[in-house]
């Protein structure tokens, strides 16, 4: 499994900033949504874009129910 970059960690951060989350907070969920996305994509075998993907939409639905 790959090491969480910092950038990767940033970035999607930084939509979590922007959906109102603390920013300690923020980067806390962007790395555990990065693991995940690893693990889906490995099992799945698929991309780690993907995966990503994926999981951020199913978090965006369900901010907007």
């Amino acid at each position: 499994m790959a090491d969480l970059s910092s950038k990767e960690v940033a970035e999607i951060a930084c939509i979590f900033v922007n959906l109102s989350a603390p920013e300690k907070q923020a980067v806390m969920m962007a790395s555990q949504l990065i693991k995940r996305a690893e693990q889906i994509a490995q099992e799945r075998d698929i991309s780690k874009v993907e995966a990503t993907e994926s999981l951020l939409k199913q978090v965006l639905s369900l901010i907007h129910i």
